[in-house]
C-alpha cells in the first residue's frame, strides 16, 4: 500500500468502485447475506425458546474469550508453543486495543495495520489463531430491540467474506487496491444518549459507539499478494463535522454514487479504492472544511493555516499507544485472573469495563485535558477537585468525592451493568489494614469482587484484590487465605 504524503493537503483523484456494481461480486455477497440471516434467524428461534436454551447461543469473541483460548493452548501444546505465543499476542492485542480506544474516546485515533493469516485448507483468515470468519459468525446474536444493530452483524459477517469472493472471482487489483468500510455511529446509540441526556440518568451502555460525538470508524482491508494473507487498517473519526451527508459527499466526488443509503446500507455497502486509508481521511476533511466554512482535520476543528500532516498523526498514534502498555498489561492480567477463575462470561464485560475505568480515572487525576478526552468536562472538574482534597489530607472527603465522579463518569461505551466490583478506601484503617494484608505496592490497584468466590474456603465476596502489570496478590478476609500469582501473560506482547 502506498503512503499517504507527510503534508496532504490534495486527495490524488481516485475513483471509487462499489464492490456490488461488479454483477458476479453482488451475486455472491447476497448468497452470504441469506447465510447469515438465516443464522440469526435460527438462532432467534432458539433464544425464544427460554434462558436455558439460549446458552448454546455462541457469544460474541471479546477479550475475555480470547484469554480462554490462550489457556486452552498452553494445556494443549505448552506455553512454549508458537500456538500459545501467537495466540498471547492476539490477547495482548485485543487489551491493547480496549485501552487504547477508551484513551481517545472522544478524539480521533489510528490504528496500525494488523494481519490476518490466510489458511489454504480451510480458505479462512486467523487473527492470531483466531477464525476470523468463527468470530463474525459467532456476533450473530439476536437482539431484540435492536434491529439496526443486527444488520450491522450481518453487514460484517459478508465484509469478511468479501476479500475472497473478489480474490476468488479475480475482481480486485492485489496489492494496489483496498476494500474499505465506513461504519457510523447508529441511530440508536445517538438517540439512547440523547434520552439519557434529556433524563440526567447515568450513562448507559451503547453497544460499543461513542454516540457522545458520533464517532465514525474507517477500515481498510487489502490482500498481500505473496502471503495471500490479508491486512486491516483502521481510523476512528468524530462525527460532528463528518456527518453522514458529508461522507455521501466525498464518495460521490470518487465516483461512488451513495446519496441512496442510510447508514446501515452505507456500512455493508464496501467500496473499493487505491488511496491510502489516511488520504481518504484527507478527503473527509476537505469535503467537510467546504461544507462548514472552516478549517477540519482528523474530524476536529482546528485553526485556519493549521499544518494537517496525516503522517505525523500515524506517528503519534503509534507513541500513544505504546505509552500504555503498562496500563494494557494490568488489563492483560485482570483479564486473564477472571478467565483462570472461569468467571461467566456474561458477567465479566461490565467487570473489564469497571477495572478499565478505575485505571483511566486514576490516570485523569494527573491531566485535566485527558480526562475530558476520556470522559467529560465534569468527570475532568470532579478528579481535580479529588486531587485537591488528598493534597489537603482530606482523604475520607476524597474518597468519597471519588466515588461518586466514578459512579457519574461515562463508560467506555460497552456495557452499563452492575459489576460486583467495590473499591477499598485505602485512606481508612479498615482500608490500609487489608492493603497490608494484601501486601498491596504503590501504584497497585485494589477492589473486591463480590461475584467471585475464594479459591480455599470457596466463600463468595469474600476476596479483595491487588493488581498491577506484574502480579495480582488475592486475599480472603474469612479464611485469611493469601495467594500472590505473578503474570503468565507477561514477557510476550502484540
Amino acid at each position: 500500500m502506498a503512503v499517504a504524503a507527510e503534508t496532504q493537503t490534495a486527495v490524488p483523484l481516485f475513483e471509487y468502485r462499489l464492490v456490488d456494481s461488479i454483477p458476479d461480486v453482488a451475486e455472491a455477497r447476497q448468497e452470504e447475506r441469506v447465510r447469515a440471516e438465516d443464522i440469526l434467524e435460527h438462532r432467534r428461534h432458539i433464544a425464544q425458546q427460554g434462558a436455558e436454551a439460549a446458552e448454546v447461543i455462541p457469544l460474541p469473541v471479546d477479550a475475555l474469550s480470547t484469554a480462554h483460548f490462550v489457556l486452552e493452548a498452553a494445556e494443549l501444546y505448552g506455553e512454549d508453543s508458537d500456538e500459545y505465543i501467537g495466540r498471547l499476542k492476539g490477547f495482548h492485542l485485543d487489551c491493547r486495543r480496549l485501552v487504547a480506544e477508551w484513551y481517545r474516546k472522544k478524539k480521533p485515533e489510528h490504528f496500525r495495520p494488523l494481519r490476518h493469516m490466510f489458511d489454504t485448507e480451510t480458505e479462512d483468515f486467523f487473527s492470531h489463531g483466531l477464525s476470523t470468519s468463527q468470530m463474525t459468525k459467532n456476533a450473530l446474536t439476536p437482539i431484540t430491540d435492536n434491529p439496526e444493530e443486527e444488520n450491522r452483524r450481518i453487514n460484517e459477517k459478508v465484509e469478511d467474506a468479501t476479500p475472497q469472493i473478489l480474490r476468488r472471482l479475480g475482481q480486485i487489483a492485489i496489492g494496489s487496491e483496498v476494500i474499505r468500510t465506513v461504519s457510523e455511529c447508529t441511530d440508536k446509540a445517538i438517540s439512547d444518549y440523547a434520552e439519557d441526556i434529556a433524563a440526567g440518568k447515568p450513562h448507559r451502555g451503547y453497544g460499543g459507539y461513542v454516540p457522545e460525538i458520533e464517532k465514525l470508524v474507517v477500515r481498510d482491508i487489502w490482500l498481500d499478494a505473496d502471503s495471500n494473507d490479508r491486512l486491516e487498517e483502521q481510523i476512528a473519526l468524530p462525527g460532528k463535522y463528518i456527518t453522514h451527508f458529508i461522507i455521501q459527499k466525498a464518495l460521490e466526488s470518487r465516483g461512488a454514487d451513495v446519496t441512496h443509503m442510510d447508514k446501515t446500507k452505507l456500512h455493508g455497502s464496501q467500496f473499493l479504492a487505491r488511496d491510502d486509508l489516511m488520504e481518504f481521511a484527507a478527503l473527509l476533511d476537505t469535503t467537510a472544511s467546504q461544507e462548514w466554512c472552516t478549517e477540519i482535520f482528523m474530524g476536529e476543528e482546528v485553526p485556519k493555516g493549521f499544518k494537517k500532516d496525516y503522517a505525523k498523526f500515524r506517528q503519534e498514534a503509534l507513541r500513544r499507544q505504546e505509552e500504555l502498555k503498562d496500563l494494557s498489561q494490568t488489563v492483560a492480567l485482570y483479564v486473564m485472573d477472571l478467565a483462570e477463575d472461569n468467571v461467566d462470561r456474561r458477567l465479566a464485560p461490565a467487570k473489564v469495563e469497571k477495572f478499565l475505568k478505575k485505571l483511566l480515572l486514576d490516570l485523569g487525576k494527573n491531566d485535566f485535558v485527558t480526562a475530558e478526552q476520556m470522559f467529560d468536562e465534569q468527570t475532568a472538574w470532579g478528579l481535580q477537585e479529588v486531587v485537591r482534597l488528598e493534597a489537603a489530607g482530606q482523604y475520607g472527603k476524597a474518597f468519597d468525592l471519588m466515588q461518586r465522579v466514578e459512579k457519574a463518569a461515562p463508560g467506555g461505551g460497552y456495557c452499563g451493568a452492575s459489576c460486583g466490583i467495590e473499591d477499598i478506601d485505602i485512606y481508612s484503617a479498615k482500608g490500609k489494614e487489608l492493603a497490608k494484608k494484601l501486601k498491596a505496592e504503590s501504584g497497585d490497584t485494589l477492589a473486591k469482587d463480590k461475584d467471585r468466590s475464594c479459591t480455599s474456603c470457596k466463600r463468595k465476596g469474600t476476596v479483595s484484590y491487588a493488581y498491577n502489570k506484574n502480579r495480582v496478590n488475592k486475599y480472603c478476609s474469612a479464611c485469611d487465605a493469601f495467594e500472590s500469582k505473578n503474570s503468565r501473560v507477561s514477557g510476550v506482547t502484540a
